[in-house]
């Protein structure tokens, strides 16, 4: 204290005045606002948990009420479903995919040359059965064909697709190309008796 006691009067009554302004300027800064700054978080985040809580409360005050519509969207999905090939032996499914493939193929001005069955394979609960076909056509009647195929109410998938310009050129008729695919189905296999 002996500095203190060597500085003058006026000296003192600064020092003593800076102290005073000083102090709360660094309290504010160091203590007041970061106590702030983590009161206004705490209040972000309790209005953030009552309005999660308000919306949970929502639908579980509205779970009671769903049952008519739960029935009308199985009602729309039922209507607007993918079917599956009908039977569920694999056999009888991809003869009904040839059949499928077949008639798709001459509406659309494909001239099938080969069709071949390949052994199916279980997809999750489904079976799908494969075929392997051949054919030759124009470039549209091949669009038209996979546009009908797209389009078919039943899941039915394409593999692979091959198209390849033919040999045979003929100036007046389209150039006819030649066309190899796979094509899969699916089925709901059989239960097997225990």
């Amino acid at each position: 204290m002996r500095v203190w006691g060597r500085l003058s009067a006026k000296d003192q009554r600064a020092l003593i005045w800076g102290v005073l302004l000083l102090c709360p300027a660094l309290a504010g800064n160091f203590v007041v606002r970061p106590y702030l700054h983590a009161r206004a978080t705490l209040r972000a985040r309790v209005a953030e948990q009552r309005d999660l809580l308000a919306r949970e409360l929502s639908v579980l005050r509205a779970a009671g009420t769903q049952g008519d519509d739960v029935q009308l969207v199985s009602e729309t999905l039922e209507r607007e479903r993918v079917h599956l090939l009908a039977g569920r032996d694999p056999l009888a499914a991809t003869a009904a995919l040839v059949g499928i493939v077949g008639e798709k193929a001459r509406t659309g001005g494909i001239e099938l040359q080969s069709i071949e069955s390949r052994p199916g394979e279980r997809v999750g609960g489904l079976m799908g059965v494969r075929i392997e076909l051949s054919a030759r056509g124009d470039f549209e009647g091949v669009l038209r064909w996979l546009h009908a195929l797209e389009s078919d109410t039943r899941l039915l998938h394409v593999d692979w697709l091959t198209v390849a310009g033919s040999a045979e050129a003929d100036s007046a008729a389209p150039e006819q190309l030649g066309i190899t695919a796979g094509v899969r189905a699916f089925v709901r296999p059989a239960v097997e008796a225990p």
